[in-house]
């Protein structure tokens, strides 16, 4: 799974859908980040409050038109649950393959997570590699001032 041409294919297919308002755009993204965060793996079990808190839709009614328009327009698979105490089913519907022509054979080799991994190893790597710097970054935290203004390294005992 690729995280940008996937959304440069939802765009692009964005760009020709009048039907989609900004309640449809920020459902599908509200969907697409769960999707990430449950590694791209369909279907994937969906709270109904954390959708609409995530997509900001405050209203049950926008919420169930949007998430049903979004299944019948084909970019989700949407499975209802009946049962409350399990969430609904969701399945995201692949773009970052219907778009290319010819150089990807649609199957996941997997190499996309490697980069990913290795960008987290080298940051890892960089902050257990050099104490000193640790030390130099917890110094300046604390010397700096929150967005309150109030100072963070505070001294208790001084009067007030």
């Amino acid at each position: 799974m690729n995280y940008i041409r996937h959304l440069n294919g939802f765009f692009q297919r964005l760009e020709q859908d009048e039907r989609m308002t900004a309640y449809h755009i920020s459902l599908y993204l509200s969907c697409f980040q769960i999707w990430n965060v449950n590694r791209f793996r369909n279907p994937f079990s969906v709270d109904r409050f954390q959708m609409m808190r995530l997509s900001r839709i405050g209203s049950v009614n926008t919420y169930a038109r949007c998430i049903k328009e979004l299944n019948q327009w084909a970019y989700i698979e949407y499975f209802p649950s009946a049962n409350l105490h399990s969430g609904s089913r969701i399945s995201c519907i692949r773009f970052d393959i219907a778009t290319d022509t010819g150089t990807d054979t649609g199957t996941d080799t997997g190499t996309d997570t490697a980069s990913d991994t290795l960008l987290i190893n080298i940051t890892n790597k960089n902050k257990q590699g050099n104490p000193e710097s640790f030390k130099n970054e917890r110094r300046k935290n604390r010397n700096e001032k929150n967005r309150l203004n109030a100072s963070l390294d505070k001294d208790y005992s001084e009067p007030l």
